[in-house]
């Protein structure tokens, strides 16, 4: 063969090999360090709002921030449970009722409410057909529209899963009150799908979003929850949302890793008069505000619900430098493969 043919067919192999290897998914190495942003807070339109009142947020120059020692300490004082879901039927939390009384059922409530851009169906005051969801669990802007094969991009989570809040004490409920739980805003989130598929029944010790700025509000939001439902956790996961663990190899920080800015100053919740607070995005995001905090179940008509997914192997996600040292040692061995060649061409001729 020719040298110069086969330069080319060393390189070509070399490129293939680099780029077949980085297209697959990189291990994980380590998770980036807990970024502590202000939590992006509306306090007319948001599930997040609630911390304030239950002292888990607090004020610092004019931003919100998740007061990490506040919901470890109240993290450390829920009950535990072993893990046992026994009698779990979802159809037991009557889901996407109306509990408002507002005339509109609770999930289209929960998109007008965590969507921009919202367009409602022509006549309606309720249902909404199109907007864009600012996903916090991954950090990516979702496109939402109504339609059998499209409303499954955007769906809404319970942030504590059905299936968990039934272990943690919702079995000795009765319907009445798993139906509020099951319809409350707070504990109710629009969330990107898959985000949603991978959740399914899993609390922190299993699965967090890929989006490590939202870890702060999703912990505390967790506990929040769990603590005003009085709903008991597995020891795992209570350990998790406190001081983290690690995820398919991935570690991530708990809660009490969220310390508040230097000069915090605890603001009671009588003294706010913010309305609307803009909040700076986390440094990896664009220039644009991050938006009001939204999670994950089903955003999809009552007609086009798709059942909570509690199946899917848990997913943490990796920076983007998590993958930098693979690639640039492919690309070196890639180097080495394509110099024997050239040597072997040589002793050849």
């Amino acid at each position: 063969m020719p040298f110069s043919s086969l330069l080319r067919s060393g390189a070509a192999s070399a490129l293939l090999a680099i780029t077949a290897t980085t297209a697959a998914a990189s291990p994980a190495l380590a998770a980036p360090d807990t970024v502590h942003v202000p939590v992006a807070l509306d306090v007319a339109k948001s599930n997040v709002a609630p911390l304030i009142d239950a002292g888990f947020a607090s004020q610092v120059d004019d931003a919100w921030y998740v007061d990490g020692a506040a919901v470890a300490a109240a993290a450390e004082g829920l009950r535990t449970v072993n893990s046992s879901q026994t009698g779990y039927d979802r159809d037991l939390f009557k889901h996407w009722s109306d509990p408002d009384g507002n005339g509109c059922d609770a999930r289209n409530d929960m998109l007008q409410r965590d969507l921009t851009n919202v367009v409602l169906r022509d006549g309606s005051d309720c249902i909404v057909e199109r907007g864009t969801l600012n996903d916090r669990y991954t950090g990516e802007a979702i496109p939402f529209t109504r339609g059998v094969a499209t409303s499954g991009a955007v769906q809404i989570d319970h942030i504590i899963p059905l299936a968990a809040a039934w272990t943690g004490g919702a079995n000795e409920w009765d319907a009445t009150q798993r139906e509020a739980f099951a319809n409350d805003p707070m504990n109710l989130q629009a969330a990107e799908g898959r985000a949603n598929s991978a959740k399914g029944m899993r609390l922190a010790s299993e699965w967090m979003p890929t989006n490590t700025a939202f870890h702060c509000t999703y912990l505390a939001q967790m506990t929040n929850v769990l603590k005003a439902y009085d709903l008991g956790i597995t020891p795992i996961d209570q350990d998790a949302i406190i001081n983290g663990g690690t995820i398919n190899g991935v570690s991530f920080a708990g809660v009490s890793s969220c310390a508040l800015p230097a000069g915090a100053v605890v603001t009671a919740p009588s003294a706010t008069t913010v309305e609307t607070i803009q909040v700076t995005a986390a440094p990896e995001a664009t220039s644009t505000t991050v938006p009001v905090g939204a999670e994950t179940p089903a955003a999809v008509a009552p007609t086009e619900a798709a059942p909570e997914v509690e199946a899917e192997s848990p997913v943490l996600a990796t920076t983007g430098d998590a993958a930098l040292p693979w690639t640039l040692g492919l690309a070196g061995a890639a180097l080495v493969a394509l110099t024997a060649l050239v040597l072997q061409h040589r002793r050849r001729a």
